[in-house]
Formats: structure tokens, C-alpha cells, sequence
């Protein structure tokens, strides 16, 4: 891996300006756990802290001409050019504007495509977080707001579910959405089964690798998130987790443990569960149940909008549109927004070399995460769970998205991106490796 140059060092009178950027970067990690207007504002702004000012006013300064710090700043900026995802992010990101450009609206599919610019999130917590350590708590504070997240969710499950009078009808109507399904601070409940997924997947990463002794919080908070997630009746979340923990096991250092617990806490959720949690679960293999009928008729239809548009797609937001000339009989609902997988739906927005783009992507960053998983010592579990963290999670997404189009949900995206720069944080605080001996001759 290529190691990301830290922000040019600061002079002491703009202290306040370093804590300014901690506290925006803290901020942004707890946000992602209920808000995405307040974690894009954020973002927005770490953005605007990451320009290269001190550098500006520095050479400016010094007397330097404005091409000379343009210089500097494009030398600078180097290991962020090299870094191995960097090729696969501005293919996609270039694959994506062209499509939209070519589509048959342009103007919306370019506003849909600005999406792409969530990509900074990866960039942004890879420059500003320090080391492990400072992941790990950033991680912790993120994990914290999730469980009273979950506990609000469950507790929307009660009253929805258990008690509707529990509450005054004007409450009860704006928590309880949908009859049975959770959706925690969120406007839908797939948005929140994703983002439980990540937060789960996360506390039984460091659980499997680290101590619990100064853990313990983890374990009830683990299972209060494990449990929201159930209520969500989120079945690609549900496959997700089910994919990430199994990666987890692969990977974890105390394998066994990881399994009773889970295997516990399933146990006690199945046991208090309302009959509509049991049914949802074994719909899961039922191929006549009506959302899974009305999925596979989605997909269908995007592989023929594939067939038919293979280079660039139907643009970026036009499935909606074009879903009336491809709809099936046998669908279910009259029109959709999405395909409900991740994989379709790039390629039938934006084409088949966007969606190889997208698949070359994962590849480097699952490479990347194994070599680095290889080089952790056993003298370091805090850094080996934080990388089977990303691995897991990232997993975990990946799986749930070939049941729903996650990859196009921004609060679920924005934390993946997050995750996916763990394992270059942890590489950065690695000693370097050896060289290889010179055989003798």
C-alpha cells in the first residue's frame, strides 16, 4: 500500500484550528449513526478544513508565486494519487458523469450522479485520522450513538407492535411508519438494517479480537444492535450480517467465543420474537412469496435494459423511467426506482464497464486488506479487529446489495467508505517491511 501523507503541519497559532478539525471529524462519526443531512454538512465541511490553506498562505507568505504552491501542493498530494483505490474510484466516478451526460436527461442523471462525491469520505477519514487508536475511538463514539439508536428501535417495535395505545395517537403516528418494521432515526427501515448490519458486524469484529475485559460494553451493546436488526425485517441485512460473521470466523482470533455468543444472542431473539419476525424469516425460502417474486421480475427486467444499453447504461436515476417499457408481467408493483441489486443497477444506469470498474474496486480493496490483515502480529489485536471490521462489514454490504440496491443509500455508503480506509490507517502504523534478502550466488 501506498502510506497517505498527513496535513501539512500547521503553525501553533492555529491550534484552535486543529481542534476545530478533531471535533468536526468526532462529530461526523457519531452523525453517521442518525443523520445524513447532518453527516453530508460535516463532510462538507472537513472538506473545506482538508484544502491545502497552511500551504497557501505559507509559500504566499514567503513570497512565493502562485505556481510555485500550486506545485507543491500537487507534490503533496502524490500518495493520495498513487493510492491503489484511486484508479478504480475516478473510473467509476468518470463512468458515472459520462453516463449521465449521455442519458437521455441529462440534467437529472448529472444531479443523481453527484452522489459519487460521497467518495470523499474515504479520502477524508484516511487523511485526518492519526493512527489506530484514533480510528478505534472515532469507531467507538459511532458505536455508542448506534446502540441508543437500536434501543430507539426497539422500543418503536414495542410500541408499534406490543402496545400502539402505549403512547398519544399523534406520537404513535409519526413513529410507527410501517406497522411492524423499525426504522430507528431513519426515513426507511432498509436504511437502518444496513447501517445495523456495519455497527454489528463492527462490535463482534473487535469482540472476536480483542479482550472483552475492557469491553464489556460491547457485549450487551452487540446484542441490543444484533436484536434492532432483527425487528427490521430487513432480509438483505439480515444475509448480510449472516455473510459478514461468517467472515469474521474466518478471520477472528477467538472463533468459538464469537460463535456462542452470537449464537446466544440468536437464540434469546428468536425466543421473544413476535410470530411476523418468524414468518419474515422463513420467507426467506419461499420462492413464491410476493417480494421475492416481484425482485427477480426487477432483475429480469434490468438485465434486458443491460442487454440493451451495454456501454454507457440508461444514465444514472433513469431506471425509474425507462422500468415502464421493461416491466414484466409478472411483476409485482407498477413502477420502481431501483433494482434492488446493487450490481443490475450500476450496470443498467451506467454500464457494463462501469459495472467492471465497480468490481476491479472491491477486488484491490480486498487484497489490499489481506496483505495488511497478514503483516498484524498477534501483539496487536486492536489493529486486527479494526481491519476484519472493514473486511466483515465491507462483506457484509456486498452481500445484502445483491438484494437491494444499498450501494445507492447514502447514509450506508458514506459508512462503508469510512470502513474501507481501516486497513490503510492500520497499515500506516505498521513497521515497514523487510527487505527481501539478495540470494547469494
Amino acid at each position: 500500500m501506498t502510506a497517505l501523507a498527513q496535513p501539512v503541519p500547521l503553525p501553533p497559532a492555529w491550534e484552535t484550528f486543529r481542534l476545530v478539525r478533531e471535533a468536526l471529524l468526532a462529530a461526523f462519526f457519531v452523525t453517521l449513526a442518525f443523520s445524513i443531512s447532518a453527516s453530508q454538512i460535516l463532510l462538507a465541511l472537513l472538506f473545506v478544513l482538508v484544502l491545502p490553506w497552511a500551504t497557501v498562505i505559507q509559500g504566499l507568505g514567503t513570497g512565493q508565486c502562485l505556481a510555485r504552491v500550486a506545485l507543491k501542493i500537487w507534490t503533496d498530494s502524490e500518495p493520495l494519487r498513487r493510492h491503489p483505490l484511486t484508479p478504480p474510484l475516478l473510473a467509476l466516478t468518470g463512468l458515472t458523469v459520462l453516463s449521465a451526460a449521455l442519458s437521455g436527461d441529462p440534467g437529472w442523471s448529472l444531479w443523481i450522479a453527484r452522489d459519487t462525491l460521497r467518495i470523499a469520505t474515504f479520502y477524508l477519514v484516511l487523511w485526518y485520522t492519526r493512527d489506530p487508536t484514533h480510528a478505534l475511538r472515532l469507531w467507538q463514539g459511532f458505536l455508542v450513538v448506534l446502540t441508543l439508536m437500536a434501543c430507539y428501535g426497539l422500543a418503536q417495535a414495542y410500541v408499534c407492535g406490543a402496545r400502539p395505545g402505549f403512547l398519544p395517537a399523534r406520537w404513535v403516528a409519526d413513529i410507527c411508519t410501517h406497522p411492524e418494521r423499525v426504522r430507528g432515526p431513519f426515513s426507511i427501515y432498509m436504511t437502518f438494517g444496513g447501517v445495523l448490519l456495519l455497527g454489528a458486524i463492527f462490535f463482534l469484529a473487535y469482540l472476536a479480537n480483542v479482550s472483552w475485559r475492557g469491553a464489556w460494553w460491547m457485549v450487551p451493546a452487540g446484542a441490543v444492535t444484533v436484536a434492532a436488526l432483527a425487528f427490521t425485517y430487513s432480509r438483505n441485512a439480515w444475509l448480510g450480517f449472516a455473510a459478514g460473521t461468517l467472515g469474521l470466523v474466518a478471520t477472528g482470533r477467538r472463533t468459538a467465543r464469537l460463535l456462542i455468543t452470537l449464537l446466544a444472542v440468536t437464540l434469546v431473539v428468536a425466543a421473544v420474537s413476535p410470530g411476523p419476525l418468524r414468518d419474515r424469516v422463513r420467507s426467506m425460502a419461499n420462492l413464491q412469496d410476493e417480494t421475492i417474486r416481484d425482485r427477480v421480475a426487477m432483475w429480469r427486467s434490468g438485465l434486458q435494459m443491460i442487454a440493451d444499453h451495454p456501454l454507457l447504461g440508461v444514465g444514472p436515476g433513469q431506471v425509474r423511467a425507462w422500468y415502464q417499457h421493461y416491466r414484466r408481467p409478472e411483476a409485482v408493483r407498477p413502477s420502481t426506482g431501483h433494482l434492488h441489486n446493487s450490481p443490475i443497477q450500476i450496470a443498467a444506469e451506467r454500464g457494463l464497464p462501469a459495472l467492471a470498474v465497480w468490481v476491479w474496486l472491491w477486488v484491490v480493496f480486498f487484497h489490499e486488506g489481506r496483505r495488511t490483515l497478514g503483516r498484524i502480529g498477534r501483539d496487536r489485536p486492536r489493529e486486527r479487529a479494526l481491519v476484519c471490521a472493514s473486511l466483515g462489514g465491507v462483506a457484509g454490504f456486498l452481500v445484502a446489495g445483491l438484494f437491494e440496491h444499498n450501494f445507492g443509500d447514502g447514509e450506508v455508503v458514506m459508512l462503508v467508505y469510512a470502513l474501507m480506509a481501516l486497513p490503510f490507517i492500520v497499515e500506516q502504523d505498521l513497521p515497514a517491511a523487510a527487505p527481501a534478502a539478495t540470494p547469494s550466488r
